[in-house]
């Protein structure tokens, strides 16, 4: 399939008829634009959950100034932090330990800074928020998925290897 094909295709495509009714779709509408909550998937059990923003806002807020959790930095260390990754990365290239593909793959290009935000911990008693780090775009991003899929790899073969709680589940009546 080359990609002009492709694109024809998916151009020329008929999206099925809607599961929802108007007034359903201008409600989830009303409810996305409503900056008085905050809507985010739970932490567990494929939930999404309504919060009061400002009373998410305020717990998020002191999480945050737990000093032995969080460290406030007096600048965004994102640039230095770039400019390390390349060198590191420019030296592994011309030891031979990674090739130009990779290296273009690894390298940061535009860096977001990680952004913070919690998910109710609805199976917990008081429900608390799990801080969830979402650092996609960042300047390690890329090294960090890369890793990722070489040590999945590797643990998918080691004797204490849990895929999931299914799996789990499933080994320990073995």
């Amino acid at each position: 399939f080359n990609h002009s094909r492709k694109h024809s295709i998916l151009k020329t495509a008929k999206l099925p008829p809607s599961n929802i009714t108007k007034k359903e779709m201008a409600a989830i509408h009303n409810l996305k634009n409503n900056r008085e909550i905050t809507i985010l998937p739970a932490d567990k059990g494929r939930t999404t959950v309504i919060l009061d923003t400002e009373q998410y806002e305020q717990q998020m807020n002191e999480m945050l100034q737990d000093r032995n959790t969080y460290e406030v930095l007096k600048r965004d260390p994102t640039e230095a932090k770039k400019k390390k990754l390349k060198t590191i990365l420019k030296k592994l290239q011309e030891e031979k330990k990674i090739d130009k593909q990779t290296y273009n793959h690894l390298i940061p290009t535009a860096s977001i800074i990680p952004r913070i935000y919690g998910t109710r911990k609805i199976h917990k008693p008081g429900a608390p928020l799990r801080p969830i780090i979402d650092s996609m775009g960042s300047v390690t991003y890329n090294l960090s998925k890369f890793i990722t899929d070489i040590l999945k790899l590797l643990l998918g073969n080691t004797d204490y290897h849990c895929e999931n709680a299914n799996s789990w589940q499933k080994n320990s009546k073995t």
